[in-house]
């Protein structure tokens, strides 16, 4: 896979991974409870958003690699702890990342059909559904890095231009 669809693609999941890291990074010294405790964030606290970017990416992986869902819903447990759950994180945007590099550029243009969690029928390229993993996963980084300058605690530099000089692959 190495058309500039693809290569595009692989950019914005090394970036997903690389704002998964810095949002894992700030919440890192946080007490549990302040963790865990309700902000009044559409997942409740930081954690449930945690949890929430860490479900929701496995279920589209289950959906673009055809297997049944691991989770029922959108809230589901993905992992215990702070540590095992950024272990799932990072091992599942490690698993986009393969699952991209077996694709080709007529791939990605093709149509997945699925069904939501409400059973509601879809249809959406496999390219336009990387790009809303992505989107969905700055959506709620973006929430929690307004709950953390509640905190009083910086908020990291999440951008996806912050993090573009970093790559090596610049095309």
């Amino acid at each position: 896979m190495h058309a500039a669809l693809g290569r595009h693609l692989e950019k914005l999941l090394d970036y997903h991974l690389w704002a998964h890291e810095r949002i894992l990074e700030a919440v890192a010294s946080l007490d549990e409870a302040v963790y865990r405790e309700p902000r009044g964030l559409f997942f409740g606290s930081l954690h449930g958003t945690l949890n929430h970017l860490a479900v929701g990416d496995r279920i589209w992986l289950d959906r673009v690699e055809g297997r049944p869902w691991q989770f029922t819903r959108l809230d589901s447990e993905a992992a215990p702890d702070r540590a095992a759950l950024a272990d799932f994180l990072r091992e599942g945007v490690q698993g986009w990342k393969q699952w991209l590099a077996r694709q080709d550029e007529r791939d990605l243009g093709k149509l997945l059909e699925y069904r939501n969690m409400a059973g509601q029928d879809h249809r959406q390229s496999l390219a336009d559904i990387v790009q809303h993993l992505v989107n969905h996963g700055t959506h709620h980084r973006g929430q929690m890095s307004a709950a953390l300058t509640a905190l009083g605690q910086p908020a990291p530099l999440l951008d996806y231009i912050y993090f573009l000089p970093l790559r090596q692959d610049t095309r």
